[in-house]
């Protein structure tokens, strides 16, 4: 009887909770091949295909002029089975309260170094965002979200987590609290968002020093399918108030885009261009090296400036094409500063192909091409990625 009372007790509850709460899972599970006929890096400085976004040196290892057999080993071409782009979110609305907590699967913390299976497997945070509908042109935000400043979120590669970075595409997440007001037709979005971090002996990660955050803004515009917006982010590094500071000034952290999205029938057209410093101090990607403080000293920040655009082909039911096209460079001013391993310019253009097996089921192919010019003495290198699998959206 006991028994009994308590299973109709948990069925009313689940029944009141449905009424009054929405939950939804959704994700996507990507399996591939990656293969690559030279060395290529993921945000870093080693030989890696997770998640490619620049070729790397092959006269170079460790920092240091390169053996013959440390050359051969650059020059060499790999392959790897991966899922490690794979992601899932976990959704909730109530009233006028909605939440998003998103994860995928790839060694961040390790540097973007594993490819294999166990290594790639563990769940990095993404989002985790909740917003708050005020009214129905006004909703405010906080959380770990794409950062108000990314423009267009993707480049339309299924490089998913490379994404265009280092070649032309910023702005990735951060935390943030602000505000949504829609108008007709624009949007406005501004937000507090962090100083930028401080590159010193505690990491790129260090404290974001200094009492004032930074502040994040987006305008668009919508008209007959099409969107055009700014959006920036502006900060400041304090690097005066670091324990090991000895001399020079903090640096300024920011980033101004123009974007815009031009739709025409099956064609979809893309496009963002950038310019600003000290990028990768706001978690933004960009090409240039952190500002950082060495042997006390204030490493001046780097300015840079990057393009992308992508075409995105519906040829008929079931069939995709796009073709993208990303390019990067450190300002003239600032190249001359640059060391061996640090990029300079990056180009990547990629063409891909996706058929969906059903509706949820995706077979799809790129080929990637990456032309990276290193400071120092302005030496080329290229390499080329293809990569091919399945895509199962739930």
């Amino acid at each position: 009887m006991f028994s009994r009372v308590v299973f109709l007790l948990a069925v009313l509850l689940l029944s009141t909770a449905a009424h009054a709460y929405e939950f939804s899972f959704k994700g996507m599970i990507k399996t591939e091949l990656v293969h690559t006929d030279s060395a290529v890096a993921s945000f870093g400085g080693g030989y890696s295909q997770v998640a490619p976004t620049n070729a790397l040196r092959t006269d170079v290892f460790g920092g240091a002029p390169a053996s013959p057999q440390e050359t051969q080993y650059l020059e060499s071409a790999a392959t790897s089975f991966q899922a490690a782009h794979s992601r899932f979110s976990l959704n909730m609305s109530h009233e006028s309260i909605r939440t998003v907590l998103e994860f995928d699967f790839i060694d961040g913390e390790d540097g973007f170094s594993n490819q294999t299976a166990i290594q790639a497997q563990g769940a990095r945070l993404r989002l985790a965002t909740l917003y708050f509908d005020l009214t129905e042109d006004l909703t405010i935000f906080a959380g770990q979200k794409w950062t108000t400043a990314a423009g267009i979120k993707s480049n339309g590669s299924y490089n998913w987590v490379g994404n265009g970075y280092r070649a032309g595409n910023s702005g990735f997440l951060a935390m943030e609290a602000g505000a949504t007001y829609k108008q007709d037709d624009w949007t406005f979005t501004g937000a507090l968002t962090g100083r930028g971090r401080n590159n010193s002996a505690s990491g790129i990660n260090a404290n974001e020093l200094g009492g004032v955050p930074g502040i994040a803004v987006d305008v668009n515009y919508k008209f007959n399918g099409h969107t055009v917006g700014v959006a920036g982010h502006m900060s400041q590094v304090n690097f005066e108030d670091e324990p090991g500071y000895v001399s020079g000034d903090d640096q300024d952290a920011n980033i101004f885009k123009i974007y815009t999205t031009l739709k025409f029938g099956w064609v979809t057209v893309a496009a963002e261009v950038y310019t600003g410093e000290a990028l990768n101090n706001q978690n933004a990607l960009g090409i240039a090296p952190s500002t950082s403080l060495g042997g006390g000293v204030v490493r001046e920040s780097f300015g840079e400036s990057g393009f992308f655009t992508y075409v995105n082909w519906d040829i008929k039911p079931g069939h995709n094409l796009k073709a993208g096209y990303a390019t990067a460079s450190v300002d003239s001013g600032d190249e001359d500063r640059l060391g061996l391993t640090e990029l300079s310019k990056n180009t990547s253009i990629y063409v891909n192909y996706g058929y969906k097996l059903r509706d949820s089921l995706t077979l799809f192919a790129q080929v990637t091409r990456f032309d990276t010019e290193f400071g120092g003495d302005f030496q080329d290198f290229s390499a080329t990625v293809a990569r091919a699998g399945l895509l199962f959206r739930f």
